[in-house]
């Protein structure tokens, strides 16, 4: 049986990239082969001899971290479900095991929690920009988060006709020199396109309109 050969190449120099200070480019027998993130030539050392098997390695290395990297980038703006993350690594060209692994290490670090975020999102929308329970699930499930976090988030909130009442009182002082019927047709847009039922439209206004005229 005749053994697989690989050619052996001797590390020559480890240079750091002007334009990254993060990644080195690797000289191999005195000629360029390769740019890597620092992570990925962690254990190299000059005058090692390397062949294709092990440059191959370094390389799958190398492609994972930048992936890595980008993932870390992406949720440091803002919470962000395994939905998206995986959209975003896979929208810029990596492969899909690579993606897996990825979300996998950050899921197990808590780094993404669709659970949690899902509590952070009902509790968000509900105290600074109030919306029907409706809307909120349909929120939650354009981003994927899996059914049972939703449904637990959404046992957490308040129900409609307190919602409603409380975005409308938000407009209750931009709205005070409106006649009641102004009034009315400019509340029931707002909470229409929040979604709210019109039994619970119908009752918010009933007692926004009590509101508004102790204020008056």
């Amino acid at each position: 049986m005749v053994g697989v050969f690989f050619m052996e190449k001797t590390i020559t120099n480890l240079e750091t990239q002007k334009k990254n200070p993060n990644r080195i480019n690797v000289f191999l027998d005195d000629e360029f082969a390769f740019g890597i993130s620092r992570f990925a030539g962690l254990d190299l050392k000059l005058g090692e001899k390397i062949d294709d098997s092990k440059i191959e390695e370094i390389l799958e290395i190398d492609i994972r971290e930048k992936a890595y990297q980008k993932a870390l980038w992406f949720i440091n703006y803002r919470s962000r479900t395994a939905f998206e993350v995986r959209n975003k690594l896979t929208a810029l060209g990596f492969e899909n095991d690579v993606v897996e692994s990825i979300l996998s290490e950050l899921i197990e670090k808590e780094y993404i929690n669709d659970r949690e975020f899902a509590e952070n999102w009902v509790s968000s929308r509900c105290h600074s920009k109030p919306r029907s329970r409706r809307m909120i699930q349909y929120e939650l499930k354009k981003k994927s988060i899996p059914e049972e976090f939703i449904q637990k988030a959404l046992n957490s909130m308040p129900n409609d006709d307190e919602l409603a009442v409380t975005l409308g009182k938000k407009y209750l002082h931009r709205f005070k020199d409106l006649d009641e019927k102004q009034f009315t047709k400019k509340m029931t847009g707002i909470l229409a396109r929040r979604a709210f039922p019109f039994s619970v439209v119908h009752a918010a206004i009933i007692k926004l309109n009590k509101l508004r005229e102790e204020l008056s």
